[in-house]
């Protein structure tokens, strides 16, 4: 199929990186964190204008070709990473809405608008998509913002923001995708303080809170990571317990805005960021450090 639009493509090799002169990684375990954070691999600047607030992350199943959603329509693109970093197929399923997070499961595409509305997406790859919205019982004022898959439990994850400016608990629920109905019980919960205990405030910090924007489970380890804009945090949880494993500080000058986070089959770590003013949205690559 014919690409709808080209994307900047830059390979991060030996050639000096400017993001490496700020703010470097701080982590609760080194060892829980498999990448180097303030060394992006591969980095793609999303000139088509769809993706300007891009706000959700999906690995496609296919290797290079990942899934992406902004918050100004219900549009699924595929970003074709290493074959010239191509728009290789639109999926419009809705025309206005405040989607949040989009995931691709089997030849299903799920998308979550921030008031919690599920959208299930069929027979996208030949004609018109049909599209089917389920209410998971979560409210705008919880503000979704992170859908990931969870294979172990058949499940969606959905990461709720909540308050930036508050250090209530940060909920994560799962989505049975089986019976189609949302756990009112949260598999998972986050707490600010402690987050703010492993990585304190910089000077130049807003006092804000964590509050997750993105959610994927790392494919080798289970681990749940789970992104926040505010502050530009990275955390792990492990998949079992909930217990924080690690903590780190993201570059906020390489991602200003990280919205989505996903994993390829190789374990590599994607993390997209929407656009600074004036600018063109980004997606960065981190290379997984393979271990004994």
């Amino acid at each position: 199929m014919a690409a709808f639009a080209f994307l900047m493509l830059t390979w991060v090799t030996s050639v000096p990186n400017p993001f490496l002169d700020f703010t470097k990684v701080q982590t609760g375990q080194p060892d829980t964190i498999p990448y180097r954070l303030d060394e992006p691999s591969l980095i793609v600047n999303l000139g088509y204008p769809g993706l300007k607030e891009i706000s959700g992350l999906s690995p496609s199943g296919e290797p290079g070709l990942f899934c992406a959603i902004s918050d100004e329509k219900g549009e699924v693109l595929f970003i074709d990473i290493t074959g010239g970093g191509a728009i290789k197929r639109r999926v419009l399923f809705r025309d206005k809405g405040d989607f949040e997070g989009v995931e691709k499961v089997d030849d299903c595409l799920y998308a979550i608008k921030s008031d919690g509305d599920l959208y299930m997406v069929r027979k996208w790859k030949h004609g018109k998509p049909k599209s089917k919205k389920y209410k998971t019982g979560l409210k705008k004022a919880d503000d979704v913002e992170g859908l990931g898959f969870d294979n172990r439990r058949n499940a969606l994850l959905v990461a709720c923001k909540g308050n930036p400016d508050s250090s209530a608990p940060r909920l994560i629920f799962a989505f049975d995708l089986k019976t189609k109905l949302l756990n009112p019980k949260p598999v998972y919960s986050i707490d600010p303080l402690e987050v703010n205990k492993a990585v304190p405030y910089d000077d130049d910090d807003k006092k804000h809170f964590f509050s997750a924007s993105g959610v994927a489970i790392h494919p080798f380890s289970g681990d749940v990571y789970v992104i926040s804009t505010a502050l530009k945090r990275l955390i792990v949880l492990d998949y079992k317990t909930g217990k924080m494993l690690a903590a780190a500080r993201l570059n906020k000058k390489m991602l200003p805005q990280p919205e989505g986070i996903a994993f390829d089959q190789d374990g590599n770590l994607f993390i997209s960021s929407e656009a600074k003013k004036g600018e063109d949205a980004m997606l960065l690559r981190f290379d997984y450090q393979k271990r004994d």
